[in-house]
């Protein structure tokens, strides 16, 4: 969008896309950052009467969004102390015969001569990179620094100190996450709770004894919120149930049976009786439809810590003749993306694929480079790798004896 990202503009460029390919009836779910424009053009969807099943789906804020929220609302509490670190290395390596004096101030020192690259607040792991990179220089860059801002006059304030490198202030920011995080997820959105529900290992009575565990540690009362959750869960298969119910599927050939895995350990410890129990209790007090979600809530699933091989919706593919309502449920649910990274990452690889080498490819061939390239990362399963091997090498492999790129000056 080249204009205001109003919620107007925003409800009017995303509903010409819908019309353009004649899905307007057809979205389950729309996944947004958190800005406001974007909740507010949400409820012009609404308006229209857009949202599919109910529109319990219809609105996900990004999660990995609200995971940077959270991380730098820990990192202002220790801001001042990352602000002065941060600033002492850039001014190093600011000019290249200030950074040929920190190389020899390093070898006196009996340190590689090395470069700093600093972070980006759009990428808070690269804080972590950037403080990593620099704890094993900690005495040499403060002695340099604080050496050259003696030379020129400014005041002592301004210098590092041992305490900038320590982390006794960890606790401030801990309570400054946890306060961000019960902002947006004290309250467990609907579509988190399916995709736990329809994991046959652990299911309602599993989120319920999680969302226990959950509220101990973090102070958290989430006994309306199951009730809820519960409500929902029932009235939502009830739209599918309508839409689905007559459908009759061929059964697929069952692997050879065998146990259910789960690592999830704190799941293992929880009392037979209370998962029991709670299953029982949690199914019985839903309405009297159902009968195919209550038999998949009441049925009892073996687990094991072997992860490794399993694949949900291989599972529900092979037991949607037994669950064939909620088989089409769970695929819904389980396709929603949570996060808006990989439509990021898409527009990320486009512009590395169109620069100046190749400013005369066409429209076609520039789709063609960026699907073949999400399929062969699907055919690998690197889609979701959450660790960016090469973003980690641009702080690591800084050294000024590995080629002469080492040696200009960073930016």
């Amino acid at each position: 969008m080249d204009f205001a990202h109003t919620a107007d503009n925003i409800f009017a460029v995303i509903l010409s896309v819908l019309e353009t390919y004649d899905i307007t009836h057809r979205i389950l779910s729309i996944t947004l950052d958190n800005a406001s424009a974007n909740t507010k053009s949400i409820a012009l969807f609404t308006e229209r009467n857009i949202p599919q099943a109910g529109g319990y789906f219809f609105h996900q804020r990004c999660a990995c969004h609200i995971i940077n929220l959270v991380v730098q609302s820990g990192l202002k509490k220790v801001s001042n102390r990352i602000e002065r670190i941060r600033d002492a290395i850039s001014w190093i390596g600011s000019s290249n015969p200030r950074f040929q004096e920190f190389g020899r101030h390093c070898t006196l020192n009996g340190l590689r001569p090395r470069r700093f690259q600093t972070d980006m607040p759009v990428r808070w792991n690269s804080t972590y990179l950037m403080l990593k990179n620099c704890l094993e220089y900690d005495t040499t860059i403060s002695g340099f620094y604080n050496m050259k801002l003696a030379e020129s006059g400014c005041p002592p304030a301004q210098s590092l100190t041992p305490d900038d490198w320590e982390d006794d202030l960890l606790g401030d920011a801990v309570v400054a996450m946890e306060t961000k995080f019960k902002k947006y997820w004290s309250e467990m959105p609907f579509l988190y709770a399916l995709g736990v529900i329809v994991d046959p290992r652990i299911k309602l009575a599993g989120l319920e004894y999680l969302l226990e565990f959950t509220g101990n540690k973090l102070s958290i009362d989430y006994s309306e919120q199951i009730t809820d959750i519960r409500n929902k869960l029932f009235e939502v298969f009830s739209i599918y149930e309508r839409r689905f119910g007559g459908i009759h599927t061929e059964p697929s050939p069952e692997p050879d049976r065998q146990p259910l895995p789960t690592s999830w350990s704190i799941l293992k410890r929880r009392k037979k009786d209370k998962s029991a129990s709670s299953s029982s209790s949690t199914t019985r007090s839903a309405a009297s439809s159902g009968a195919e979600l209550n038999r998949f809530l009441e049925a009892q699933f073996d687990a094991d810590e072997n992860t490794e091989n399993f694949d949900l919706l291989l599972w529900w593919k092979t037991y949607s003749y037994r669950y064939p309502v909620l088989s089409h449920l769970a695929r819904d649910i389980l396709v929603i993306p949570v996060s808006t990274v990989s439509s990021e990452q898409a527009f990320s690889t486009s512009g590395r694929i169109i620069e100046p080498r190749r400013n005369c490819l066409t429209p076609e061939m520039v789709e063609v480079l960026i699907c073949i390239r999400d399929w062969e990362h699907a055919r690998k399963r690197m889609q979701n790798e959450t660790v960016d091997e090469q973003f980690i090498q641009n702080f690591s492999n800084l050294y000024v004896d590995e080629g002469s790129a080492s040696n200009q000056v960073q930016n």
